[in-house]
């Protein structure tokens, strides 16, 4: 059931005067990140590419727009250097921005650069050392995922083992405000979305359900694949009855590429970009407004829950009506809208591996060339 062998990229067939998206992680040695980070402002802004790129010394997350081939030259930077074999570059093409208050949001509008401690903070507690990346659970390309959902739902038509024959649950590693518009639904399957705000907030939910996944063959998925990485590695460091974890390689941006009608995933993909999802050609809406709960999917308005700052859906009829908004979680905690202060600050709170804080570093004395790796590459 692992993968076999690199999907396809969409690269060096794209047209000049198309812009695109460009969505890579690598989890590699890195002796030197803020060198590494210096060849990313230098080169990216050579050709003129904006959004967020995190070096640390696990390895690189990157999210960056621009013209295709653009991005199609940055790959094949990065490609030429053995820190990146093996990697996944996930390139679509896609609309400019219009929207400049969304692009500004999604940090879309300029480059940002930065040094992390780590790639992915998937426990808030410093004292806590993170799970072993090389324990991740074993990748599936979109079509093996597919195929072992199939055996499940009873519709395959070989006889594929359900992952290794045990009871299958499918775990979603993402934060409810992007279950709310789109996630996998599989017939005669347990499917499990963990309703947090954040990321970091996952290990807490492992732990107190633990008992759910005792046993079981464990499908996960996230937007890209970078947050089952570190999360399936947590799951299988607890060890008897935690080995049978698998994880969608690529993410549900590689499953929908592979199964454009959607396959088995319903909905629209929530991505941190300009683009803010992005559907299948089913076009079906999973999402409800706040208020009102009639079909509603458009995170476009950029409205927020006035006590956690998270994103809510709200119909623009339900917008005119009030500017006061609590999300599902603060209601489960008794808490009732209340009015937004002026000024209030209005970011939206992530905490997602895919997310990225705005501020850019910036280099001076910037080498062409420089050195990112002693030759250690971590698998992928």
């Amino acid at each position: 059931m692992d993968a076999t062998g690199q999907q396809e990229q969409h690269t060096g067939s794209a047209g000049g005067d198309l812009y695109g998206v460009l969505l890579y992680y690598k989890y590699a040695e890195v002796p030197d990140a803020a060198a590494l980070a210096a060849f990313y402002e230098a080169h990216c802004r050579s050709l003129a590419l904006v959004g967020r790129v995190r070096v640390g010394p696990d390895g690189v997350n990157a999210t960056l727009g621009g013209q295709m081939n653009a991005l199609e030259k940055h790959i094949a930077e990065m490609s030429s250097n053995d820190l990146f074999v093996g990697t996944d570059f996930k390139l679509a093409s896609c609309d400019d921005p219009v929207d400049e208050r969304v692009a500004r949001e999604c940090g879309f509008t300029s480059l940002s650069v930065r040094v992390v401690k780590e790639l992915v903070t998937l426990c808030c507690n410093p004292a806590l050392a993170p799970p072993e990346i090389s324990s991740a659970g074993r990748h599936l390309s979109a079509a093996e995922f597919h195929s072992v959902l199939q055996n499940v739902a009873g519709t395959s038509l070989n006889a594929v083992a359900s992952a290794e024959k045990k009871e299958v649950v499918v775990l979603d590693a993402r934060n409810v405000y992007e279950t709310r518009i789109g996630k996998f639904n599989v017939p005669n399957a347990k499917t499990l979305d963990p309703e947090i705000r954040q990321y970091s907030d996952l290990p807490s939910w492992i732990d107190k359900h633990a008992e759910q996944l005792h046993g079981k063959s464990i499908l996960m998925y996230c937007t890209g694949g970078i947050r089952c990485e570190m999360a399936s590695a947590y799951i299988r460091s607890k060890g008897e009855g935690f080995e049978n974890v698998f994880q969608l390689y690529g993410g549900i941006q590689r499953y929908l590429e592979q199964f454009p009608d959607g396959g088995y995933f319903e909905g629209k993909n929530f991505v941190f970009d300009h683009r803010i999802s992005v559907g299948s050609l089913k076009e079906n809406i999973l999402g409800a407004c706040l208020i009102c709960d009639s079909s509603f999917d458009d995170y476009s308005s950029r409205c927020r829950c006035s006590h956690c700052r998270m994103l809510v859906l709200v119909c623009p009829t339900c917008q005119d009506s009030t500017e006061e908004y609590a999300c599902e979680l603060c209601q489960k905690n008794g808490k009732e809208p209340c009015q937004l202060s002026t000024g209030q600050d209005c970011k939206i709170q992530r905490g997602l591996s895919e997310s990225f804080e705005k501020p850019s570093i910036s280099y001076h004395n910037v080498t062409s060339k420089v050195s990112w790796s002693d030759g250690k590459v971590a698998s992928n």
